[in-house]
């Protein structure tokens, strides 16, 4: 029963992003095939690295990082047809553990942790405190071994916090504090190529401004309800959705224009999908029908 309830509270954490995802139905079976096996090797390299806890916070958004850094760094692709908990009755495709998939699932802890530390300070969560607890043990790992990254992301958070606690509605302003945590993110030390390295950093700029903005947009319902802070709600000025969608969708734009510059080695019709045809669609359901009508 106590395992049940950690796993029902951690997935309440993979609740907390998951904008960055593939459009299924336009991609090849054996792409699709291959995008699964980046999701399946990277539950096992959290399980293998983190304990079996840090899983059900496996998101799509981390998949798309250790797709995309795979594809720069050249990774190998090298899979196994493997069972596995989730799926014991037969054997699927698991991209074997490297750097990038190592790298992708410490990123995904370090936001994970951050953003329960933050629901604990802030909304004093019993559930946040529960799940905290069970990563615990990944936490040390994450300080032992990435301890610069985490409190380079910490500082971000800070800053987010002191805007909130000051009421600061500038939607600008505060996305382009979480746009510089994951511009922190998307460059890992083992992608040395100096180009490259600001490419992956303008890509997590704006995705990051991206993901914060159409969060908030999104989370306006829940936030009234619960009394949280939200940039919207509390300038009484609600965005409308003809002109979300078109300040979001030029994000996309420069975001895909950076894209195009990285010399991708592997992985490019999947990556094509999700930046021309992911993003975009999930854009447009969050947005909702007017857009389209309009």
């Amino acid at each position: 029963m106590i395992f049940a309830r950690i796993y029902d509270i951690l997935f309440l954490v993979k609740k907390m992003f998951g904008y960055v995802k593939v459009n299924k139905d336009e991609l090849r079976v054996r792409e699709y095939n291959v995008y699964k096996s980046y999701y399946c090797g990277l539950c096992k390299t959290l399980k293998s690295e983190y304990g079996y806890f840090s899983r059900f916070g496996l998101n799509y958004d981390s998949v798309f990082l250790a797709l995309l850094l795979s594809s720069v760094a050249e990774d190998e692709y090298d899979c196994e047809l493997e069972r596995c908990m989730a799926h014991p009755a037969e054997k699927r495709p698991i991209m074997k553990q490297n750097k990038s998939l190592t790298y992708s699932a410490a990123v995904m802890i370090i936001l994970d942790l951050l953003k329960l530390e933050d629901d604990i300070h802030d909304e004093h969560s019993v559930k946040a405190g529960l799940a905290y607890f069970a990563l615990s043990c990944a936490k040390r790992k994450i300080k032992k071994h990435y301890g610069n990254l985490y409190y380079a992301c910490r500082e971000q958070i800070n800053k987010l916090s002191v805007f909130e606690k000051d009421k600061v509605t500038d939607i600008d302003k505060l996305s382009d504090v979480f746009a510089h945590l994951l511009e922190i993110l998307f460059v890992p030390d083992f992608i040395e190529d100096e180009t490259q390295r600001r490419i992956l950093a303008h890509i997590g700029y704006m995705l990051g401004r991206f993901i914060y903005i159409l969060d908030a947009y999104e989370d306006m319902e829940k936030d009234k309800k619960k009394k949280s802070f939200n940039p919207f709600l509390l300038a009484g000025d609600i965005p409308q959705k003809e002109d979300l969608h078109q300040l979001l969708t030029f994000n996309l734009s420069s975001l895909a224009n950076s894209y195009e510059l990285l010399d991708l080695k592997i992985n490019k019709p999947i990556l094509d999908n999700i930046i021309y045809l992911g993003l975009s669609g999930v854009l447009d359901k969050t947005i909702e029908g007017e857009i389209k009508n309009a």
